[in-house]
């Protein structure tokens, strides 16, 4: 890989008018915003259709997209809204989504405009939509009868759903097309509302030199269109129960280990069709993105196997996964793969076979490794100052760094350098550790925008294992990133020989 650096930051950060970011013109002005700055990457989060706890990474769908995401400034451009049904009541400047709110608001205009479509659609037809559901038939019938019978079922998990409902087949699919068939093409239409305002942004960022790097959790949920409709892939019950979750094993961490609580895939089945659903998921979100941030890559290799039941993770096992067969497969199926495997955690030596197959690079974050890192370290890793799981930096620092120093007990450093940085600290931390993250010899540098901002704690994405309306709600404001820091960004850029 280049010598390049990129920004992490998630659709739904980004400022506007409507509470929540999306993919309209504040998307494009930071692109713009990326282009001055001569950054190389853009990585978002996951941009599925979310679950009720609103995470990225807790979706009702491998396969559809996120409506909330959807511009309405865009809609509205295309004649499909009208000015006055915008002006509803949003906090617009606000720091933190009100998911639920924004929720009930943002959605019956965009079904709205759905519904203007399918009138349009009568009196000219749309060859582009019909297109698109041709296309995408492999997962949308099966989304949009999944959506239509929850709402039906009164938001019940399919499991609990009526027994003629719990498994999809053709006949399901008749009978909501014969009883939901408005219901059903209203959610279709959103979907390709999304497809043509995403590949319109893809287009634009690429022509600036922009690639984007999407994010891919190696699990599902239990309630989602994927389990309900593939039940033969996942170790389930007959009455489609789980028969084990997921999480990971207690360490210095956590006691009890991690519940993560997602259904385990049977990987026999999926090795007799080699893989055909994984490589569709997989081939669909390489179509969306430049490049693949592969969640919990450690699992193909081995991952941790919790008996159903159980409420902590100490009793489980360690399992085998498809390992070199399904990155064989993979790479054989999908055009152009490009894949980063977050292989962080105890797994990560023995998982390094695994990606030197295809030569995939893997993942190094600065507040883990700190203590380790040095300027002359060659390793085929990305570093990252945090992910969406980390403090930001400032706060990483105030919080975990600080006290150390005040106590005279800083860790052992490799590098001299940046032991003076910690020590030395000051309102500049966030520009220390960056500058000194872009003179490494790290192929691709990724900096959370919050850490180029300057953020405190309170801004962080997500804290591990809790589940508060703070998560996953930070969004900046237009101003917050200013001309001062994009200056000060493309000149470190283009001084450390990173800019695109």
């Amino acid at each position: 890989m280049d010598r390049k650096s990129g920004i992490l930051l998630h659709i739904s950060s980004l400022p506007g008018d409507y509470g929540i970011g999306d993919l309209g013109p504040c998307a494009y002005d930071f692109v713009n915003q990326l282009e001055v700055m001569k950054q190389s990457y853009w990585q978002i989060l996951p941009t599925n259709d979310i679950n009720e706890n609103f995470s990225p990474y807790d979706t009702n769908s491998a396969f559809a997209q996120n409506p909330m995401l959807i511009s309405l400034d865009l809609l509205l451009q295309n004649q499909l809204l009208y000015e006055h049904e915008l002006n509803f009541d949003l906090n617009v400047n606000s720091e933190k989504i009100d998911f639920e709110k924004i929720e009930s608001l943002k959605m019956p205009i965009i079904e709205r405009a759905a519904v203007r479509y399918i009138d349009k659609m009568k009196s000219n037809g749309s060859t582009e939509f019909d297109n698109f559901c041709k296309d995408n038939e492999f997962w949308l019938n099966s989304f949009a009868c999944f959506k239509v019978l929850k709402k039906k079922f009164g938001k019940l998990p399919w499991y609990k759903w009526g027994k003629k409902y719990r498994r999809f087949n053709q006949k399901v699919l008749i009978q909501c097309n014969e009883v939901f068939h408005d219901e059903l093409e209203i959610i279709k239409i959103i979907q390709f509302f999304f497809s043509v305002q995403w590949n319109d942004l893809k287009s634009y960022s690429n022509g600036k030199g922009i690639k984007l790097i999407g994010d891919l959790p190696i699990y599902v949920s239990h309630d989602s269109a994927d389990v309900w409709s593939n039940q033969n892939l996942f170790k389930l019950h007959e009455n489609g129960a789980m028969v084990v979750k997921s999480g990971c094993p207690p360490d210095y961490f956590m006691d009890e280990g991690q519940l993560w609580g997602h259904p385990i895939y049977n990987w026999e089945e999926h090795e007799k069709d080699h893989f055909q659903w994984w490589v569709s998921r997989v081939s669909f979100l390489s179509g969306l993105v430049d490049m693949i941030r592969f969640d919990h890559f450690n699992g193909l290799l081995k991952y941790w196997e919790i008996p159903a039941e159980n409420s902590n993770a100490i009793d489980g096992v360690w399992v085998s996964g498809p390992a070199h067969k399904f990155i064989d497969i993979l790479y054989e199926e999908v055009y152009d793969l490009k894949i980063i495997a977050e292989d962080l955690g105890e797994l990560s030596h023995e998982v390094e076979s695994l990606r030197k197959i295809k030569n995939i690079p893997g993942m190094q974050v600065f507040q883990f490794f700190y203590d380790q890192l040095s300027k002359d370290l060659k390793e085929n890793k990305i570093l990252y100052t945090g992910t969406h799981d980390n403090n930001t930096l400032i706060g990483w620092y105030d919080e975990n760094i600080k006290s150390q120093i005040s106590n005279n007990n800083v860790a052992e450093f490799q590098s001299e350098e940046l032991k003076e940085i910690f020590i030395e600290g000051g309102n500049q931390i966030n520009w220390s550790i960056i500058k000194f993250c872009m003179e490494t010899k790290y192929p691709v540098v990724i900096f959370p925008l919050q850490d180029v901002i300057g953020l405190k704690s309170e801004s962080r994405m997500n804290v591990p294992g809790t589940l508060t309306e703070k998560n996953w709600s930070w969004r900046y404001c237009a101003g917050d990133l200013n001309d001062n820091i994009i200056k000060k960004m493309k000149l470190l850029t283009q001084n450390t020989s990173r800019a695109q």
